[in-house]
């Protein structure tokens, strides 16, 4: 288990459940196999394969795994076969095939595809923090988590969860950071990647990499009316992670103290390795979003 992208619900009064009610609301909700004429699948599947356990619950979080499996069926493939269909008929019969006719072929084809489509399972862990009320969905897209959410909403009968919504525009305070560092929030310092947007010139856009985000070239587009939009930043030695102006998180990484501590954990047993990393990062995760939407005085939107 290793969260590296982070997308974070925030909620009020959202985990009315116990541990135990929440496994057994989870194996109700498994997802089960495509079947012959299923396009996809949705629903939740034990973290550790081979396990009964459908959550697994750690000092205050409780770690669980969504699972979404896809017919892959290309478009092309159906698009030469009706093609060839279509030709055929206007050879055969000497007519035109008729827009409602192409999709009533386009239909049996794919009908007739179906049973013989490969499937593909996706999985998207989650990490529910009940003493701060959030759920940290670990995905790279809004879209993805909101499916997610959706489908744990669902599973439950209710989920009051929402984006955060922080009190002022993150880019404003990204870029007054690489203008004065004090300016960050306590235990955060300053990585070497940023993106920089422009306000009026549509489609303006620079990237840094492995730079010194105090540098004046950096600086030297701030002054010309350009934002930060996305930041690399380190906590406390333990995490390195890059945050956007939607307060979402990518590409986490875990830095020489955590890194240290996941190094000795025992991994001949699965069970007590996956809640030892669970403990580890979702501590360090816990505290680090703590003085990033404290900073920001994040509420649900």
């Amino acid at each position: 288990m290793w969260i590296k992208n982070l997308i974070v619900y925030l909620g009020d009064d959202a985990f009315s459940f116990s541990v135990g009610e929440l496994d057994q609301i989870l194996a109700d909700n498994r997802c089960q196999p495509c079947g012959s004429q299923t396009l996809s699948t949705e629903g939740f599947v034990p973290p550790l394969k081979g396990q009964d356990p459908m959550v697994y619950a750690v000092e205050g979080f409780i770690y669980c795994t969504y699972q979404q499996t896809t017919r892959l069926l290309p478009g092309p493939v159906i698009k030469e076969l009706l093609d060839e269909k279509v030709e055929h008929i206007q050879d055969e019969e000497g007519r035109k095939v008729g827009r409602k006719e192409k999709a009533e072929l386009k239909e049996q084809i794919t009908f007739e595809l179906m049973p013989r489509a490969f499937t593909r399972s996706r999985r998207t862990n989650l990490l529910i923090d009940t003493q701060r009320k959030r759920v940290l969905v670990d995905a790279s897209s809004a879209t993805r988590a909101e499916e997610v959410v959706a489908c744990l909403r669902k599973a439950i009968g209710t989920l009051p969860v929402a984006y955060p919504a922080p009190n002022s525009a993150p880019y404003t305070s990204y870029s007054n950071w690489l203008r004065d560092t004090k300016l960050l929030p306590e235990g955060f310092t300053l990585g070497d990647r940023c993106e920089l947007k422009g306000t009026k010139d549509e489609g303006a856009a620079v990237k840094f990499t492995a730079v010194d985000l105090g540098q004046e070239e950096i600086l030297a587009h701030l002054e010309t009316g350009m934002v930060v939009t996305r930041i690399n930043l380190a906590w406390q030695d333990s995490l390195e992670l890059d945050v956007n102006d939607k307060l979402e998180i990518k590409r986490i990484k875990a830095l020489d103290v955590l890194q240290e501590n996941i190094d000795t954990l025992d991994a001949d047993d699965a069970v007590a390795e996956l809640e030892a990393r669970i403990s580890l990062q979702g501590s360090v995760l816990r505290e680090a979003l703590d003085g990033l939407f404290g900073y920001f005085e994040v509420n649900p939107a």
